[in-house]
């Protein structure tokens, strides 16, 4: 897919100055780069540019803003798939990449990053709906998105005792080149079912498994673990005090089909010898973990914002996903910055999609389009809103919308991009 048709430069002023935003070129991808590295305090080693994050880039999607020639702000896409409640995969814009030059913030670039891409999203008909995960959490909500999904990060003790312990023999490791075609077949089947996976083409699969130093500090290369049924990727990091063996071991990836293949793969890991703490940064908040050990308390867990969506067209995006319960509401959505969604809909759910239609009926319920983004793929349900003033209007129709929202697990995605 490529967005640079129909894509002039325009141009706004700040500070008295004028300032230019147009769709960048092969020619700026390297001005783009040492941006991304200034805005984010730090430089990615040439050969892991070289070699993971190029191959990836579709620079024909991004935009830059430029005072005269210089690039002074920057933000692009991917072209990515995720799967929605009810295993439709639906194809989302990936934004990535934002950054202002030093010197520049305050002035209105990021605004004119953001219109540029979503409105030119609506113009074209492209994605109907946007993610991306934020280096600040703070930011994106002015613009219309709403945290949709979270990670969570479990810290667990070598040898933490389950209720009932998986059958023996199970679980084997194997070396890279045997495991990756197995770990991508177990990726395809779960990524079918499992709202909030993301679609992982090759040069998604090399980037996220690089042995580089970049990902390593100080631990070893990749391992894998494998069941039938799932799979588990680590690290491991030894180390010993006067008391003996203290080693690390970073889950990189779990992935299982089965609560059997999950259950296997958790119980080597946490037998595994030498070491002391087992750390897993990016898991599901209903990692089965939690339930299947006798002390809860054994488990360290915290949480945090991951996905962020945004709906760019309401009438497009309510018909991607399957409803827990049929709900007939009529809502008044108030969208500032793309007011195309903003006004008053008609909203006919089902567990076998839905409908948005434009009405004059009087509205149920209000809310903003950030509350309809964070809780349409099932993490924050509609309730919680209404229960802090965020959502407003007839109790009824807000109990049917929060219910036709929900889904059995909160969804999750075990990567970023």
């Amino acid at each position: 897919m490529t967005d640079i048709e129909n894509r002039g430069p325009s141009s706004f002023h700040t500070a008295g100055n004028p300032l230019t935003v147009r769709p960048l070129t092969e020619a700026d991808r390297d001005d783009a780069i040492r941006l991304d590295g200034t805005a984010f305090l730090g430089s990615t080693p040439p050969d892991f540019l070289t070699d993971f994050v190029i191959p990836t880039l579709e620079i024909e999607r991004y935009t830059g803003v430029f005072d005269d020639s210089e690039l002074v702000g920057v933000a692009g896409i991917f072209t990515k798939d995720i799967t929605f409640p009810g295993g439709r995969q639906v194809p989302f814009a990936g934004v990535t990449w934002v950054g202002v030059k030093p010197g520049y913030t305050g002035r209105g670039i990021l605004r004119s990053l953001m219109t540029d891409q979503l409105h030119g999203l609506h113009t074209r008909g492209q994605e109907p709906v946007a993610l991306l995960t934020a280096s600040e959490s703070g930011i994106y909500g002015r613009f219309g998105y709403g945290m949709a999904t979270r990670n969570a990060s479990f810290e667990i003790p070598s040898g933490t005792a389950f209720k009932t312990d998986p059958p023996r023999g199970t679980v084997k490791q194997i070396p890279r080149e045997q495991a990756l075609p197995h770990l991508k077949e177990i990726h395809r089947r779960v990524a079918a079912v499992s709202p909030g996976y993301l679609s992982r083409p090759e040069s998604i699969w090399s980037l996220l498994y690089s042995d580089h130093e970049i990902y390593r500090s100080g631990r070893s290369t990749l391992e894998f673990a494998v069941h039938a049924d799932g799979f588990l990727a680590f690290r491991t990091k030894g180390n010993f005090d006067e008391r003996g063996p203290r080693g690390e071991l970073l889950v990189h990836e779990l992935c299982a089909a089965t609560p059997e293949a999950r259950a296997a793969l958790w119980r080597h890991v946490l037998d595994y010898s030498l070491v002391r703490e087992i750390i897993y940064p990016r898991g599901s908040v209903d990692e089965m973990l939690q339930d299947l050990v006798v002390d809860p308390r054994a488990l360290k867990t915290s949480t945090r914002d991951h996905l962020w969506l945004r709906i760019v067209d309401l009438d497009r995006t309510v018909p991607l996903r399957s409803y827990s319960a049929a709900a007939d509401v009529v809502v008044r959505v108030v969208d500032t910055f793309c007011p195309w969604n903003d006004g008053t809909w008609a909203l006919s759910l089902g567990p076998t999609g839905g409908t948005a239609v434009r009405t004059s009926d009087p509205e149920q319920i209000t809310l903003d389009i950030t509350d309809l983004a964070a809780t349409f793929l099932g993490d924050v349900r509609l309730a919680r809103f209404a229960a802090a003033g965020r959502v407003t209007g007839d109790a009824g129709a807000i109990r049917a919308l929060d219910l036709a929202l929900s889904t059995p697990l909160a969804p999750w995605s075990p990567e970023g991009f």
